[in-house]
């Protein structure tokens, strides 16, 4: 799983962009990556997720595992 915190939108577009060359992982100040079988997350307020590709608005819990 990939985090994106603390950008704004021009950063965010930054990185976002740099995903494709796999060359996000650079940006340690803004992308924090984590590894597991099971993912379970609860937010304080409504959020977008992308996830694979699909936009998911106003998200405030979400859970997924790897088969």
């Amino acid at each position: 799983m990939m985090v994106l915190h603390g950008a704004g939108r021009l950063k965010a577009l930054r990185v976002f962009a740099s995903i494709f060359k796999g060359k996000h992982v650079k940006h340690t100040d803004t992308v924090a990556l984590h590894t597991g079988r099971k993912l379970h997350i609860r937010l304080d307020c409504p959020t977008t997720l992308q996830i694979d590709g699909e936009t998911i608005h106003d998200v405030t819990e979400y859970c997924a595992s790897a088969k």
